[in-house]
């Protein structure tokens, strides 16, 4: 049997690769939140109060 075994700064680059890349992914899911729930917020506040006092 030939196992690949990861040494200790191979298993610190690739646990870095996928945390930095589960963070990135982590972002866009957010940023698409936000940006969804701010028109819905939006669209709220311009009911309520009008559109004189949003920029």
């Amino acid at each position: 049997m030939n196992t690949y075994m990861l040494n200790r700064s191979e298993l610190l680059l690739y646990t870095g690769i996928a945390v930095m890349a589960a963070a990135v992914i982590a972002a866009v899911i957010l940023m698409l939140i936000f940006l969804f729930s701010g028109k819905r917020l939006r669209k709220r506040l311009e009911e309520e109060y009008g559109t004189d006092n949003i920029n």
